[in-house]
């Protein structure tokens, strides 16, 4: 069984601690890595919002209510009460210094901005993301091309966590 801890040891090692190839692209939205027991994605994005490192919890699988006519659907299943705050608090505790949190309950995603910047090889790999192909530069980031898709090939990604 996968757990949080393995998760975020997976992902924290990715964003930190892997030298990414200088020929290779990442995009800007990183990885996820699913906690299906929990019904939990954990995303780990190098430059997000304000620039920061960001590590994002998802409900994998909601369950909406519906309200009747005219009125929208709410969230079952969010993420829940506190849920955001322990996992700023469990990042923390692991040594990373949080910036600051957004969305959560009663959403169904939260994130935890960090103060580090993400390893510098992955921080210049999605600069090569966001510069888009240049082979052909007025495709941007949605060129197709196999220069292209190389590129994002060489991304180092983590192995699937490990397992309890």
């Amino acid at each position: 069984m996968t757990t949080l801890a393995t998760i975020l040891d997976t992902g924290l090692g990715w964003l930190y601690d892997t030298v990414q190839p200088d020929d290779a692209h990442a995009s800007h939205h990183g990885i996820v890595l699913h906690l299906p027991d929990a019904n939990r994605c954990y995303g780990f994005c190098p430059s997000g919002y304000r620039s920061r490192t960001v590590v994002i919890v998802d409900v994998a699988r909601v369950e909406w209510i519906d309200n009747g006519p005219n009125a929208l659907q709410t969230p079952a299943n969010p993420i829940e009460k506190g849920e955001l705050d322990a996992l700023a608090e469990e990042l923390r505790s692991r040594g990373y210094d949080v910036g600051d949190t957004w969305n959560g309950h009663p959403g169904v995603t939260g994130s935890v901005g960090l103060v580090r910047p993400a390893h510098p090889s992955l921080v210049a790999a999605v600069d090569r993301y966001r510069r888009g192909c240049t082979a052909h530069p007025n495709r941007s980031v949605f060129c197709d091309c196999d220069h292209w898709r190389a590129e994002g090939a060489r991304i180092i990604r983590p192995q699937r966590p490990a397992t309890v």
